[in-house]
């Protein structure tokens, strides 16, 4: 019969440990504040070595985010060229490809905040650099 009071405020004690860890943790996510992410999307210009004039050009490129997926553009001053399987990675990488002028190249890059740089691998490589348009 010793025992009945020991079990009966154990149990007490269990019972509010199991209301408290609760409480806990709901007064702790309350004070995490939530971070804000730049989105990935977005217009930049950037600027580049034309490999058939020998000087430097800019353009733009485009990056859209769309609940079905991502899309883009590079827009230079000849018109605008649609970027096909355009991927953009929660690290700030994007994989695209687009055909101008009978020449197919593939897009990579890297969107560092407003800054992005990469390269066009195709016919030439062509590295670029360039920052967000605001």
């Amino acid at each position: 019969m010793k025992s009945l009071p020991i079990l009966l405020a154990l149990c007490c004690l269990i019972f509010a440990g199991c209301q408290t860890v609760p409480k806990v943790a709901e007064t702790q996510s309350a004070q995490t504040p939530e971070v804000d992410e730049e989105p990935l999307g977005g217009n930049f210009l950037i600027k580049y070595v034309n490999p058939l004039r020998g000087g430097e050009e800019s353009t733009e490129l485009r990056f859209n985010e769309a609940s079905e997926g991502f899309s883009g553009a590079f827009i230079s001053p000849r018109g605008e060229t649609p970027l096909k399987n355009v991927v953009l990675e929660s690290d700030g990488s994007v994989t695209a490809n687009f055909t101008i002028r009978d020449y197919y190249f593939d897009l990579n890059a890297l969107i560092d905040g407003d800054n992005i740089s990469g390269e066009f691998r195709g016919p030439r490589d062509i590295s670029f650099s360039g920052s967000r348009l605001k």
